[in-house]
């Protein structure tokens, strides 16, 4: 859901109005993006988990622990990056896996809710020609 300048001054104004000194900021900034996995290695605590370095924008490369088994070095995948809302209600938090950080999410097309995704499973992994940094359309 994006709000509107106005609407994100109206729900401050309220804020106020109750007694908290906080402030919200409108993020207008795209939270599902195409990456692309810069660096990727086994987590040292999991059979199952990798550590990846993605960048989702210029020169803006984040963490994320993955647990798909198709995750590779120089793919473009989908990310769900902080902040993000799945299309099942589930909200993208940072976290930590096993000790490691992790920023966001690396998505598979039956998580974006994409009807038909393909047999493969575990991440969807996008042409190279995709754009990183761009928004992913989930249309």
């Amino acid at each position: 859901m994006t709000l509107t300048t106005e609407q994100v001054d109206q729900l401050n104004n309220c804020l106020s109005k109750a007694g908290f000194n906080e402030q919200l900021v409108a993020d207008t900034t795209p939270k599902f993006v195409v990456g692309e996995v810069k660096e990727c290695v086994p987590h040292p605590d999991s059979d199952h988990l990798s550590i990846t370095q993605i960048e989702v924008d210029q020169e803006q490369v984040i963490q994320i622990v993955c647990g798909a088994a198709n995750i590779a070095k120089g793919q473009k995948v989908v990310v769900a990056k902080v902040g993000a809302m799945m299309p099942n209600g589930l909200i993208i938090w940072d976290g930590e896996l096993r000790g490691e950080p992790s920023h966001g999410m690396v998505c598979s097309a039956k998580e974006l809710g994409i009807e038909n995704p393909e047999a493969t499973k575990g991440i969807l992994v996008l042409p190279g020609s995709a754009v990183t940094g761009e928004a992913f359309q989930m249309n």
